[in-house]
């Protein structure tokens, strides 16, 4: 009864989740003149389709029940790949000029070292290995989540200082300024949540590695994280001139 339970919840967060990638992307159309929110939509429906196939695979291969090496190294790797482009959608609406050759070439070089790695610990057997090879996610992790944070707090501060008066730009009232704030408070709770639901999957993947009833609670959770995740980024659609335009003041 629990793996059913369990199987149900994956096939229908996995269905909402593709249900939400295939918005985000169909309804990129309207931002074409935003190229930053275009492409943070784009890698943000990455991410959506990367957990919803994971949800999926789960769900059909039953892995957690036969097989607890490929269960963690696949929740593993679209977790490690769901934080890449979490980083590069999120940290980019704050800082439009953060995506460079560099930082993609490091971003994808450590994630490829980590999926190779949890791969090749379940060609091996070996559990050990699988476990050693977590630190590469929860380090690159970290480190993706300090930028942002980093980030966020910097542009925030800075949008805080610029005067909303007769000297400032037409477009930038106190109204304005209110919007664009409280749009990006929403995603540093969204990055909140993705982070405590990230890391904490993981931990518990880790203690728990054959356990059905702990994944149920947490994919019902992801729905909830996941819904909320696509809220914030849909909401900051409505004052994305406004908030592009303050961001790159702020910045200069």
């Amino acid at each position: 009864m629990d793996l059913q339970i369990y199987q149900t919840v994956l096939y229908q967060a996995g269905g909402i989740n593709l249900i939400l990638a295939f918005v985000l992307l169909y309804n990129n159309y309207e931002y074409r003149n935003y190229e930053v929110y275009r492409r943070s939509r784009v890698f943000s429906a990455l991410v959506y389709a990367a957990f919803a196939f994971g949800f999926l695979i789960h769900a059909h291969f039953e892995w957690r029940t036969i097989c607890s090496e490929a269960a963690t190294a696949l929740s593993v790797s679209y977790f490690h790949i769901g934080a890449v482009l979490f980083g590069w959608s999120h940290t980019s609406l704050m800082k439009p000029d953060y995506m460079s050759r560099r930082i993609v070439l490091r971003d994808v070089a450590i994630l490829f070292l980590g999926l190779t790695g949890y791969w090749l610990s379940v060609a091996w057997h070996s559990h050990f290995a699988l476990q050693l090879s977590l630190i590469v996610f929860f380090l690159h992790a970290t480190f993706i989540t300090l930028i942002f944070y980093r980030t966020y707090y910097m542009v925030r501060r800075n949008i805080e200082d610029m005067p909303a008066n007769e000297k400032a730009p037409r477009w930038w009232t106190l109204e304005t300024k209110r919007r664009v704030l409280n749009r990006h408070h929403s995603f540093v709770l969204g990055c909140h949540l993705i982070v405590f639901f990230g890391l904490g999957s993981i931990v518990v993947t880790a203690c728990f590695p054959t356990e059905i009833f702990p994944y149920t609670i947490l994919s019902i959770a992801g729905m909830i994280v996941f819904c909320y995740i696509f809220y914030s980024l849909a909401e900051y659609g409505r004052v994305i001139e406004a908030g592009t335009c303050a961001t790159e003041d702020a910045l200069r």
